[in-house]
């Protein structure tokens, strides 16, 4: 899945490259956090002037990607996170693409009113099914949001989410020789 299909409403919306301020209201941010991003280099611009008008002109795909990881909080040095996400699709791999509040409440081990406050919150992205049937939510929007600091962040984890993160860490230390957690 690419970020133009995780975002379809913004992919639609906006053309192929946008503004500093249309960045801004992308990634629901002020001007200077765009601007300090494009200096550190996380986000790649060109510089338009047009008479004594300057613009950033900034490819579309990157402005997602900069609201993705904003949203989900990866860094680039979370070195675990290709091998807990690979972790995570072998165990799905058997569910259907797309899943029900109740399924998602039967793998992470936690009730459904907690996986409808997940999507009420924006962690985790679902369509509407149909008038009055309730939600469902990709297997691989399911997936990123397994390995979002979001989902393992939480306090009170359940206990299926702590048997599967102790599972993980065994299967990771049998791969690469160690897990810093």
């Amino acid at each position: 899945m690419t970020l133009l299909e995780y975002y379809p409403a913004i992919s639609n919306a906006y053309p192929e490259y946008v503004t500093q301020q249309q960045m801004c209201a992308i990634c629901g941010v002020c001007k200077s956090t765009v601007y300090q991003a494009e200096k550190r280099g996380e986000v790649l611009y060109e510089k338009i002037i047009v008479g004594h008008v300057h613009m950033h002109k900034i490819r579309l795909t990157d402005a997602l990607a900069f609201k993705y990881k904003r949203e989900y909080g990866y860094r680039d040095d979370d070195e675990y996170i290709p091998y807990l996400r690979r972790f995570y699709e072998r165990r799905l791999k058997a569910c259907p693409d797309v899943l029900s509040a109740l399924d998602v409440s039967e793998i992470t081990g936690f009730e459904a009113d907690s996986v409808q406050r997940w999507v009420g919150k924006g962690y985790l992205k679902a369509f509407i099914k149909g008038r009055g049937r309730g939600f469902r939510i990709p297997k691989e929007v399911l997936t990123e949001f397994l390995v979002s600091p979001a989902y393992n962040s939480i306090q009170d984890k359940s206990e299926k989410q702590i048997a599967t993160l102790k599972e993980f860490a065994a299967w990771y230390a049998a791969r690469i020789g160690g897990m810093k957690l």
